[in-house]
Protein backbone atom coordinates (compact mmCIF):
# COMPACT_ATOMS: atom_id res chain seq x y z
CA UNK A 1 0.00 0.00 0.00
CA UNK A 2 1.19 3.53 -0.80
CA UNK A 3 1.98 5.63 2.27
CA UNK A 4 0.06 8.91 2.02
CA UNK A 5 0.99 10.06 5.52
CA UNK A 6 4.72 10.11 5.04
CA UNK A 7 6.48 7.00 6.19
CA UNK A 8 9.51 5.13 5.04
CA UNK A 9 10.03 3.61 1.67
CA UNK A 10 10.08 4.63 -1.94
CA UNK A 11 6.60 3.44 -2.89
CA UNK A 12 5.35 7.02 -3.08
CA UNK A 13 8.31 8.05 -5.18
CA UNK A 14 7.79 5.17 -7.60
CA UNK A 15 4.06 5.85 -7.83
CA UNK A 16 4.75 9.55 -8.50
CA UNK A 17 7.06 8.66 -11.38
CA UNK A 18 4.43 6.40 -12.92
CA UNK A 19 1.76 9.04 -12.28
CA UNK A 20 3.81 11.64 -14.18
CA UNK A 21 4.17 9.27 -17.12
CA UNK A 22 0.39 8.63 -17.18
CA UNK A 23 -0.35 12.37 -17.14
CA UNK A 24 2.12 12.86 -19.99
CA UNK A 25 0.34 10.12 -21.97
CA UNK A 26 -3.12 11.46 -21.26
CA UNK A 27 -2.31 15.14 -21.90
CA UNK A 28 0.51 15.06 -24.49
CA UNK A 29 0.60 18.73 -25.51
CA UNK A 30 -0.55 20.61 -22.48
CA UNK A 31 0.64 22.75 -19.59
CA UNK A 32 -0.90 20.04 -17.43
CA UNK A 33 2.30 18.12 -18.06
CA UNK A 34 4.33 20.90 -16.44
CA UNK A 35 1.88 21.16 -13.54
CA UNK A 36 2.06 17.38 -13.08
CA UNK A 37 5.86 17.44 -13.14
CA UNK A 38 5.87 20.06 -10.39
CA UNK A 39 3.24 18.27 -8.31
CA UNK A 40 5.08 14.95 -8.55
CA UNK A 41 8.50 16.39 -7.71
CA UNK A 42 8.60 19.75 -5.95
CA UNK A 43 5.14 19.96 -4.33
CA UNK A 44 4.94 16.33 -3.20
CA UNK A 45 6.26 15.25 0.17
CA UNK A 46 9.09 12.76 -0.49
CA UNK A 47 8.08 9.15 -0.02
CA UNK A 48 4.37 9.98 -0.26
CA UNK A 49 1.75 10.67 -2.92
CA UNK A 50 0.54 13.81 -1.12
CA UNK A 51 1.01 17.37 -2.39
CA UNK A 52 0.07 20.36 -0.24
CA UNK A 53 -0.74 23.38 -2.38
CA UNK A 54 -0.16 26.06 0.24
CA UNK A 55 0.45 29.72 -0.77
CA UNK A 56 4.24 29.30 -0.95
CA UNK A 57 4.02 26.17 -3.11
CA UNK A 58 1.36 27.72 -5.35
CA UNK A 59 3.51 30.84 -5.84
CA UNK A 60 6.54 28.76 -6.82
CA UNK A 61 4.40 26.58 -9.10
CA UNK A 62 2.94 29.63 -10.84
CA UNK A 63 6.43 31.00 -11.46
CA UNK A 64 7.79 27.65 -12.65
CA UNK A 65 4.96 26.90 -15.07
CA UNK A 66 3.99 30.42 -16.14
CA UNK A 67 0.30 30.22 -15.26
CA UNK A 68 -1.93 32.71 -13.51
CA UNK A 69 -3.91 31.59 -10.44
CA UNK A 70 -7.13 30.99 -12.40
CA UNK A 71 -5.28 28.83 -14.94
CA UNK A 72 -3.68 26.82 -12.14
CA UNK A 73 -7.08 26.20 -10.53
CA UNK A 74 -8.35 25.07 -13.93
CA UNK A 75 -5.37 22.72 -14.35
CA UNK A 76 -5.92 21.20 -10.90
CA UNK A 77 -9.61 20.78 -11.71
CA UNK A 78 -8.80 19.08 -15.04
CA UNK A 79 -6.45 16.66 -13.32
CA UNK A 80 -9.10 15.93 -10.70
CA UNK A 81 -11.83 15.48 -13.31
CA UNK A 82 -9.57 13.02 -15.15
CA UNK A 83 -9.17 10.98 -11.96
CA UNK A 84 -5.49 11.91 -11.62
CA UNK A 85 -5.78 14.03 -8.47
CA UNK A 86 -7.98 13.75 -5.38
CA UNK A 87 -8.36 16.53 -2.86
CA UNK A 88 -8.07 15.11 0.64
CA UNK A 89 -8.16 18.36 2.61
CA UNK A 90 -9.95 21.57 1.70
CA UNK A 91 -8.37 24.62 3.25
CA UNK A 92 -11.41 26.91 3.10
CA UNK A 93 -10.07 29.14 0.35
CA UNK A 94 -6.73 29.82 2.07
CA UNK A 95 -4.97 27.79 -0.60
CA UNK A 96 -5.69 24.99 -3.06
CA UNK A 97 -5.71 22.28 -0.42
CA UNK A 98 -3.95 18.97 0.01
CA UNK A 99 -4.16 16.48 -2.84
CA UNK A 100 -3.27 12.87 -3.45
CA UNK A 101 -1.86 11.75 -6.79
CA UNK A 102 -4.28 9.13 -8.09
CA UNK A 103 -4.85 7.09 -11.21
CA UNK A 104 -8.19 5.98 -12.56
CA UNK A 105 -8.53 2.23 -12.96
CA UNK A 106 -7.81 0.82 -16.37
CA UNK A 107 -10.74 -0.92 -17.98
CA UNK A 108 -10.09 -4.64 -18.03
CA UNK A 109 -11.38 -6.75 -20.85
CA UNK A 110 -11.40 -10.48 -20.58
CA UNK A 111 -10.56 -12.80 -23.42
CA UNK A 112 -11.90 -15.75 -21.45
CA UNK A 113 -15.25 -17.22 -22.43
CA UNK A 114 -17.92 -16.39 -19.88
CA UNK A 115 -20.88 -18.14 -21.50
CA UNK A 116 -21.53 -21.75 -20.52
CA UNK A 117 -20.44 -24.11 -23.27
CA UNK A 118 -18.35 -21.51 -25.07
Amino acid sequence: MIDTAGGAGGEGDAFAAIWRARVHQRFPDSQLRQVADYLATSARRPGTVTAKLDPYTVHRLLLAVGLDPAELRQAVTRLADAGMLTQIHDCAGQHLGVHTLTMPPHPVTSTLATDPGA
